[in-house]
C-alpha cells in the first residue's frame, strides 16, 4: 500500500494553508493496493516531534474499503460518508523550529473500530492493531 498527497511531496514541506492559523485545510490524500480482505481504513496525522509528544492533528476511523482518496479540505465537512473524524483536523502548529507531522493510513480487516473521541496516539494503536492488515506512512514538515 502506498499513501501518496497532491498537496504536498514525502519528507517535504506542508504548505501554509494546511497550518492551523493559516487556513486550517486538510490535505488532499490518496491510497492504493489495499491488502485482499480490507473492510476499511483509519487515518491518523500525528506531530512526532519529541516536544510534542505525538500530539494527534487529525484521526479518522470507519472510512469505507471502497474510498481511497480524500479531497484538499476534506476534513471542512466532505468526509466519506460513514467515517468517523475521532478527533477533527488541526493543521500544523509547533510551538517553536521545525516539526516532523506523520500521516498513516492503516488498511483494516474490520469494518468497525472503537475509538474514544480525543483518544491519543497510543489509544488509537492500540485499537486498530488488533485490524491491521497493512499501513502506509508519509512525513511533511511544517515550520513555526
Amino acid at each position: 500500500m502506498m499513501l501518496t498527497s497532491s498537496s504536498f511531496e514525502d519528507k517535504q514541506e506542508i504548505p501554509r494553508r494546511h497550518g492551523k492559523k493559516a487556513g486550517n485545510v486538510s490535505p488532499a490524500l490518496s491510497w492504493d493496493d489495499p491488502p485482499p480482505g480490507t473492510r476499511s481504513f483509519a487515518l491518523v496525522m500525528v506531530d512526532r516531534h519529541p516536544v510534542a509528544q505525538d500530539y494527534v492533528h487529525w484521526l479518522v476511523t470507519d472510512i469505507g474499503a471502497d474510498t481511497m482518496v480524500l479531497p484538499e479540505g476534506a476534513a471542512d465537512g466532505a468526509m466519506p460518508a460513514g467515517s468517523s473524524e475521532v478527533s477533527p483536523y488541526a493543521g500544523p502548529l509547533p510551538p517553536s523550529g521545525t516539526h516532523d507531522y506523520e500521516v498513516t493510513v492503516y488498511a483494516l480487516d474490520t469494518d468497525h473500530v472503537e475509538v474514544p473521541r480525543g483518544a491519543s496516539f497510543q489509544q488509537f494503536v492500540a485499537a486498530v492493531e488488533p485490524y491491521t492488515l497493512d499501513v502506509a506512512t508519509m512525513l511533511g514538515s511544517f515550520t513555526a
